[in-house]
């Protein structure tokens, strides 16, 4: 089996880097309205807009067989988790937290995919889980 899934990181550094994202944008389109025809600055910007987007769509987790590969927005960094090296797991709305030996890793995924990976988990490591307490 092999799924792929795109993940963001916590709220808070999501917002920042895509507000950075887009003010790439605003500036590469204020360019563009100075001048009447193509301008090869704000193309240059432009491009540096798509190449943010690319890094931040490049997130990623595949999971094949009983391997975790995570991809994260620097292209030289990936991280290899078996799912017998993982500790333990839990899920919180669109939070998902996985820890194995030497880290917890924290994902916010879109809703189908946190029910996929959640049922995933259970057939695969149903002991590790860790439930949520919520307090009512």
């Amino acid at each position: 089996m092999k799924r792929k899934l795109y993940w963001q990181p916590e709220a808070a550094t999501a917002i920042i880097y895509w507000s950075f994202t887009m003010m790439i944008l605003f500036i590469s389109l204020i360019l563009s309205l100075e001048n009447t025809r193509p301008y090869w600055k704000s193309n240059l910007v432009l491009a540096v807009f798509f190449f943010f987007v690319w890094l931040g769509l490049h997130r990623s987790l595949l999971i094949r067989n009983d391997v975790l590969l995570i991809r994260y927005a620097r292209i030289w960094k990936k991280r290899i988790v078996s799912l017998s090296e993982i500790e333990k797991w839990q899920i919180e709305n669109r939070l998902i937290s996985i820890t194995d030996h030497q880290k917890t890793y924290t994902f916010t995924l879109r809703k189908k995919d946190v029910v996929w990976l959640e049922t995933f988990f259970q057939e695969k490591i149903p002991e590790k889980r860790v439930q949520v307490e919520t307090h009512d």
